[in-house]
């Protein structure tokens, strides 16, 4: 149930159709036209609340509603299969509020055929925030919010926002969205067809009166190999879905360098020195929720807050990293956070584009979820750990079995599960060893941004089993403690003297996280006393 509203619209009102959309002669910003379950005295929304726009979704829901349509999957060779066509041109005979509409008409398997909404498809492929579905609409834009370079030779490229960029500079510490917005920009399909919304905008928009009007179309990519998820309403006699929304793509073709560095002049990373004067941290969790006033300003002061919103699950075909680079350095205050209660209250908010001085809030959505598997990607953070492991494995009564590397887990009001100075996930190795016959299993967590000194965690489960459903118990509990091993956790995983932790050498230069590759021989000899002394007691 959302907590937040649209102060124009009834409760519980349901989206049945999307049409067209419609700009007024002296205006800029672009609405969207929408058929609504008990009618509204206005029936529209602007494109900025493009992600949330799905057929028989609920606005200003006062319940949770169920999911509605027929769950279907499929595989798609490439996109060239697909053909454009009119919702007027499905066999369901029910769809006449949709019938001006585009779709395109997918061959699925079992002789069944899709009809996938143009603008639904849009939606969940490319209109993940604001800003994003805004400026699809001006196929310009990217040129002159972002200077992009590629480097082949090294498998790398740059990302250089330019200070008179609309793209919110906090987005780029969510890595979901930064991921996607390098996609756009760097995959030359994916950009291709982002700007051809903005192309078809321009050459089958029409006038009406005093109102720009367009049917919404653009050219997809191939997507060769891509996987669907959707819902929609099929129909057993024409053996057709006519699609409300699209919950998943999966394998979306990435031809992208596997290293990409972003910047901003206004980029900061913290510092190692602290700010003893800070002013409190103000307590989460005092906005009860949110106002969202259509097609009025919002104001450039402040960070904008993130509306909650489904996801649309998304993977790419292969895993890359993306760096939020930064020259400034910010001193981290030391105040204590204000613990005390205080007064929830609804915030009116505007999810347009920010105006400097004045306006509401500024509120943006992120529908992105980026599910690729890239954590392997980070191993390289744990070289000097990995290296020591392997010369402990050398000696007798010890063998790796096992070397995982885990992104931590988001957790609700806590920030750790990413590194402060790039917003790249904060990685925990995990090694399963035997030693003396006794599974023992290390933890090894990133601390490479210097947040604090954490040792390395050695355990001796009671049930090694159930391993694996424990560890999502330790690395929940180790985020939501700030970096502090959850010691009930681990006694409940290994009893009060099954888990022990071991102290790291000194860093290089006395930073956190920064090991000296010298050490190793030593490290390891030290260590594997310890857990043999652990194991056999």
């Amino acid at each position: 149930m959302s907590d937040y509203v649209f102060p124009q619209f009834d409760s519980d009102v349901r989206i049945d159709s999307i049409g067209e959309m419609f700009k007024a002669k002296d205006h800029t910003r672009w609405g969207v036209n929408l058929q609504l379950y008990r009618p509204q005295k206005k029936s529209s929304l602007t494109i900025s609340n493009a992600p949330i726009l799905a057929r028989k979704r609920y606005l200003n829901p006062t319940i949770n509603h169920d999911l509605k349509g027929w769950g279907e999957s499929f595989y798609i060779s490439s996109m060239k299969e697909w053909q454009a066509a009119r919702i007027g041109d499905c066999p369901i005979k029910s769809l006449e509020k949709d019938k001006r509409q585009f779709c395109f008409v997918a061959p699925m398997r079992g002789g069944k055929t899709a009809y996938l909404p143009q603008f639904e498809f849009g939606r969940s492929l490319f209109f993940h925030d604001g800003y994003l579905s805004r400026t699809a609409l001006m196929p310009e834009c990217l040129d002159l919010d972002f200077n992009v370079s590629t480097d082949w030779s090294n498998n790398r490229a740059y990302i250089e926002i330019m200070p008179i960029s609309g793209y919110p500079l906090g987005s780029f510490n969510d890595l979901d969205r930064r991921n996607y917005l390098s996609w756009i920009l760097l995959d030359e399909q994916a950009r291709k067809s982002y700007e051809s919304i903005g192309l078809h905008q321009k050459k089958y928009g029409y006038q009406s009166g005093n109102y720009r009007m367009w049917d919404f179309s653009f050219d997809p990519p191939e997507l060769p190999g891509a996987y669907f998820s959707v819902r929609g309403w099929f129909d057993q006699e024409t053996k057709s879905i006519f699609v409300y929304e699209i919950d998943k793509i999966k394998r979306i073709k990435a031809d992208i360098p596997d290293e990409i560095d972003m910047f901003h002049p206004e980029f900061t990373t913290p510092s190692q020195e602290r700010n003893e004067k800070g002013m409190p941290v103000a307590p989460s969790g005092d906005i009860a929720g949110a106002r969202i006033h259509d097609d009025e300003d919002a104001n450039a002061d402040g960070s904008r807050i993130i509306l909650p919103s489904d996801k649309v699950e998304s993977e790419f075909s292969k895993a890359f990293i993306t760096n939020r680079i930064s020259k400034k350095k910010r001193k981290v205050s030391s105040a204590i956070p204000d613990e005390g209660e205080s007064e929830r209250h609804i915030l009116d908010v505007s999810a347009e584009e920010a105006i400097a001085g004045q306006g509401y809030a500024g509120a943006d959505r992120s529908i992105t979820n980026d599910v690729t598997e890239k954590a392997h990607l980070y191993e390289s953070k744990f070289d000097c750990f990995l290296d020591m492991v392997n010369v402990m494995t050398s000696y007798d009564g010890c063998v790796r079995h096992s070397k995982k590397i885990y992104e931590l887990p988001p957790v609700a009001r806590c920030t750790k599960h990413r590194l402060s100075t790039d917003g790249n996930p904060r990685c925990m190795a995990v090694i399963v060893l035997e030693v003396q016959g006794k599974h023992v299993i290390l933890l090894e967590v990133d601390t490479s941004d210097a947040e604090k000194a954490l040792s390395t965690k050695v355990l001796l489960p009671r049930n090694y089993s159930e391993w694996e459903n424990d560890l999502n118990k330790v690395m929940y509990g180790l985020v939501r403690k700030s970096l502090n091993w959850p010691s009930k956790v681990l006694d409940q995983i290994c009893g009060e003297g099954g888990h022990i932790w071991i102290r790291h050498p000194k860093c290089a230069g006395g930073h956190i996280g920064l090991l000296l590759p010298d050490t190793t021989e030593g490290w390891a000899g030290r260590f594997y006393g310890r857990v043999k002394e652990m194991v056999g007691s």
